[in-house]
């Protein structure tokens, strides 16, 4: 019998456009690998996968997000009727943020931000409650914490994650350089106060060394075929000077490889400096976030810089011949008509490549759930749309009407972007999902 099955629920609707490996259950891989445990990793977001296929193993875990936690539960409600001796453990962004809302499942386990020591320690000493990092059901069948596990200080120590346990040719992206593309996290926790977001890897910036960073580049260049990466962190360059070493180290290695900062990066953080030597080392995209164009909404939602700065740094990118790529939200509970037209007024005059707007989600554990949603229940939690109106999901297809169908030029930019068959599969995205038509 294997000892660990671990599973990436498919997204609510299979409406996802850009498809990167689930990074955290990959790190949980060959953490419990190197640990001495068989682990066996499925992402249904590109594999088929059926409830039978969990037999044979001792543990099965799930990671459950806002996109994938009906799929989630389903799946886990339906492996327990199948094998209920197998043992059932969840983790992720919402069983971080909300952990109450899985207790009605048949888990024996709900793992908390960081899992790799805790569920190796579950794993290792079963039946023992002082493993920190995770609640359990105690003698009596009700849940207990047995208290928050501190922060891995030393993410150096991690082995890269478990990438060679999936097909990476199958991930996908239609605003790429190169193929195949991967991911890669080289940073945990984020240190800024924003509104909308929750802190599920901690406050505490914590990074890797520049070093090992081009260390997992380099592997998964040479080993895996990867040719573009696309850099997830929070908070990639808010150490300067690491980011200026890894883009050395990269030119010293002569890695030839295209980077993506998709995740989005701070504007006040960017300079000329480092974004010529970012672009020297291969670095083609970069994604920003102004958020608003409502200077009340950027004060409501803490985010710490200025439109002017969002604009100096796009400024910059054009410059040098770096493409940009903006966010902004739309619907925060407070906004009005003026709101909107001011964010919609913003996004058509902005300098970026890529325009992307998102409907705001209120997601439990922020400052900004409690007045959006003081009266749903936790435990009833659907994917996202759950936690939105038909008002607000319009708010983003008006939205993308304005900026794109109004103003042709900026769909050029992407054919510049973009090769011409994956502009069509946009096309059928935006029809498919209502995201513009």
């Amino acid at each position: 019998m294997k000892d660990l099955l671990l599973i990436f629920p498919p997204p609510g609707g299979g409406n996802y456009i850009n498809i990167f490996p689930p990074m955290g259950i990959l790190y949980l891989a060959s953490f419990l690998e190197k640990g001495g445990f068989s682990v066996d990793v499925v992402d249904c977001a590109v594999d088929s996968f059926s409830a039978r296929q969990a037999a044979g193993y001792r543990t099965v875990g799930v990671s459950l997000n806002i996109s994938n936690v009906e799929s989630g539960t389903a799946l886990l409600n339906e492996i327990h009727r199948l094998y209920p001796a197998v043992e059932l453990v969840a983790g992720g962004p919402l069983p971080t943020v909300s952990p109450e809302a899985f207790f009605p499942l048949p888990l024996k386990a709900i793992f908390v931000s960081e899992a790799e020591e805790s569920l190796s320690a579950y794993l290792r000493y079963p039946g023992e409650a002082d493993k920190k990092g995770y609640y359990f059901r105690d003698g009596s069948g009700q849940w207990r914490f047995n208290g928050r596990r501190p922060y891995i200080k030393d993410l150096d120590k991690l082995p890269f994650p478990a990438l060679n346990k999936l097909d990476i040719g199958k991930y996908y992206t239609p605003v790429r350089r190169s193929a195949p593309v991967s991911a890669l996290i080289s940073s945990r926790g984020c240190p800024f106060e924003c509104g909308f977001c929750c802190h599920v890897l901690g406050e505490e910036y914590r990074a890797r060394s520049a070093e090992n960073v081009v260390d997992e580049i380099e592997w998964q260049v040479k080993e895996l075929g990867v040719q573009e990466v696309a850099l997830y962190d929070d908070n990639f360059t808010l150490d300067r000077h690491r980011v200026m070493e890894i883009c050395l180290l990269l030119l010293h290695r002569r890695i030839k490889v295209s980077l993506q900062l998709t995740n989005g990066v701070r504007a006040d953080t960017l300079d000329e400096e480092l974004l010529r030597t970012m672009k020297s080392a291969g670095v083609w995209m970069i994604a920003l976030a102004p958020e608003s164009g409502s200077g009340s909404t950027l004060a409501r939602i803490h985010k710490g810089f200025s439109a002017r700065e969002v604009e100096r740094g796009l400024s910059l990118c054009r410059r040098l011949g770096i493409n940009t790529w903006v966010f902004f939200i739309l619907g925060f509970p407070w906004e009005k008509e003026e709101d909107f037209a001011a964010t919609v007024k913003a996004a058509c005059s902005t300098d970026a490549d890529i325009v992307h707007f998102s409907r705001f989600v209120p997601l439990p554990g922020t400052p900004l759930y409690a007045l959006s949603c003081p009266e749903i229940p936790s435990q009833e939690m659907r994917d996202a749309d759950l936690f939105s109106s038909s008002g607000r999901s319009a708010l983003t297809a008006r939205a993308y009407r304005i900026v794109y169908l109004r103003h042709p030029l900026r769909l050029l930019r992407l054919l510049r972007i973009c090769p011409l068959l994956d502009i069509f599969w946009l096309i059928l995205y935006a029809f498919r999902t209502r995201n513009v038509f």
